[in-house]
């Protein structure tokens, strides 16, 4: 503080001389000031995180058709809603430390007790739409090429349909604990994860929700978005494709594919769209990786030294965790690098040799926060064998195949997944397997799917097979889609492809797909020279229902025999 008096004391005085003394002895003193004693600005704050939830007595909706129905909240997680705090300075080191409180709940609110419904299509918080999955606003979303909403930024939903069989929500049980949530068999349920708070008064909002029942499945695709069916030079993830047709580099927006770039690029490489919503593309003869802007097309940055020897052979993929995201490259010349970003740009780490080499041996690559891991293909051939990659920030830790005895055919696809925190291998059977992340212990195993042959290795769809929470997505043999559980490997959904309306769909020569979570879609790479394409999954589609079947549902529930016929009659005077 020593260093304040001189200059307090140099601003007594007068005339020209005084002002500019004053002038800057007060800035002197205001840099002491907030040296010493930084300003502290603390934003609004909630006084109580508890909120409403339902009240004995509420009644819950008998569903028919399609209903907008208001719900009752049956489960809030901790009883209370979750606070965020955040200290930051604003500006350089002597600006103000600024708290900010920031206010999410998960909570689950019941609509109905005459399940099962079909869907759940729609969701609304105070009459604002939060959760759209509809046919036909995706199908508006692709005639206008707009965007569609999905769910709201932040959140995550799951939905209870109300069968005989469902089970209990691992969130509340987590919460509650094991063993002591029920299932609520016919109760039709939402739970709805970390949606902030901010616009709602910091309260959970009054929730309502479109349910069908009896609804039909529709679907839709798209193509157009890319002439290039390269399984290392197409990604997806998001709201975004990316592909890379030998330096033309065009990035389009879901659900509609509209083009947002469409340009002569210096790198001819594999593609990946990162956690940032980058795309790298790579090139310099598998030297360097370029990134660019996934929502404008905006060059971003090039990092170069990979050491590769070919742009046309590489495999890429990324992790976020702890604020920071680690994307691994694997080059052929047998160098892998690891770049890391932690939202000031991407830096090299560090580059090491391996034992072997995409892509003509290794074809696959997931990232885990531990392990890497990779499957062979190629001249090589498939093999039972896993090579996994050992890392971190210092370096490569570990180069290591492991034979994987359990599988019935050749690994093709190998996945890391984030959320149970294990590996899922698919095999040249078809056959579903999940082991442990150092991939030590078989945990399940479903050699009965149903998949079919899956002959080559699967690059698109080792990094990209989650469809939600504890669901992989994977194409069958005969096109039909799949949708198993991690948790047990069971079977939850089979979607024909001969009845849909996707593109393609009898073409035999589909090989290679991945998965976009966020759009509940399936990017699709030709190996017969067509055009990749998209389907979108099956989506529910509203139907009317006759009131004739609404009488006789609700007459047999009261017990009550009645000629439903007789009284739309009726009702509708003989026009029915």
């Amino acid at each position: 503080m020593a260093f304040i008096a001189p200059l307090a004391g140099a601003a007594v005085g007068g005339g020209l001389l005084g002002s500019i003394v004053t002038t800057a002895v007060g800035i002197g003193i205001n840099l002491a000031i907030a040296y010493f004693f930084p300003q502290k600005i603390k934003g609004p704050r909630a006084e109580s995180l508890k909120a409403q939830t339902s009240q004995y007595g509420d009644q819950l909706a008998r569903v028919y058709g399609s209903i907008r129905t208001a719900g009752a909240v049956i489960w809030l997680k901790g009883d209370h809603v979750d606070e965020h705090v955040k200290t930051e300075r604003q500006g350089k080191a002597l600006g103000p430390e600024v708290t900010t409180y920031s206010y999410t709940a998960t909570f689950a609110v019941a609509f109905a007790w005459n399940g099962p419904a079909t869907a759940i299509t729609r969701i609304w918080a105070d009459d604002k739409l939060i959760f759209d999955v509809s046919f036909e606003a995706l199908q508006d979303a692709i005639a206008s090429g707009g965007n569609g909403i999905g769910v709201a930024k932040g959140a995550s939903v799951t939905l209870h349909l109300g069968t005989d069989d469902q089970q209990p929500d691992p969130d509340i049980e987590a919460d509650r604990g094991a063993g002591l949530v029920p299932a609520w068999p016919g109760i039709v349920y939402v739970v709805i994860k970390n949606l902030p708070l901010d616009e709602f008064g910091i309260r959970v909002p009054n929730i309502e929700a479109e349910i069908l029942k009896g609804a039909i499945l529709a679907t839709a695709s798209i193509d157009g978005f890319s002439t290039n069916a390269n399984e290392w030079r197409n990604d997806t993830t998001g709201d975004y494709l990316a592909a890379n047709d030998s330096g033309t580099l065009i990035i389009s927006r879901l659900p509609a594919g509209a083009e947002i770039l469409n340009a002569t690029i210096p790198y001819a490489g594999s593609v990946h769209i990162s956690d940032r919503l980058d795309v790298a593309v790579v090139g310099g003869s598998g030297d360097s990786i370029a990134f660019y802007d996934a929502a404008t097309g905006a060059f971003r940055q090039e990092v170069s030294g990979l050491d590769g020897l070919s742009e046309l052979s590489a495999i890429l993929d990324d992790i976020s965790f702890g604020g920071v995201t680690y994307m691994l490259v694997w080059v052929f010349g047998a160098k892998l690098s690891l770049l890391s970003n932690a939202s000031t740009g991407w830096q090299q780490i560090w580059t090491a040799s391996t034992a072997h080499s995409p892509l003509s041996y290794l074809q696959t690559l997931s990232v885990g926060p531990d392990y890497a891991y990779a499957v062979r293909g190629g001249i090589a051939g498939t093999s039972k064998a896993v090579t996994r990659i050992g890392w971190d920030v210092t370096g490569l830790l570990s180069d290591t195949e492991i034979t994987l005895g359990a599988l019935t055919d050749d690994a093709v696809a190998c996945f890391y997944d984030e959320e149970s925190d294990s590996v899922v291998v698919l095999d040249a059977a078809g056959q579903l397997f999940v082991y442990t992340s150092d991939l030590g212990t078989l945990l399940r195993s479903n050699t009965h799917t149903g998949i079919g042959a899956v002959p080559n290795a699967q690059p698109p769809l080792s990094k990209r097979m989650k469809l939600g929470s504890d669901l992989i997505a994977i194409k069958g043999f005969d096109n039909d889609i799949f949708e198993f559980r991690v948790s047990d490997l069971g079977q939850v959904n089979r979607y024909d492809a001969a009845t849909s309306t996707w593109l393609l769909k009898l073409n035999s020569d589909l090989g290679q797909f991945g998965v976009n979570q966020q759009w509940q879609a399936v990017l699709i790479l030709p190996a017969g020279g067509a055009d990749p394409v998209v389907w979108y999954l099956p989506r529910a589609q509203r139907l009317p229902v006759p009131l004739k079947d609404v009488l006789e549902q609700e007459c047999a529930l009261a017990g009550l025999a009645c000629d439903a016929s007789q009284i739309t009659v009726e009702i509708f005077k003989g026009d029915c």
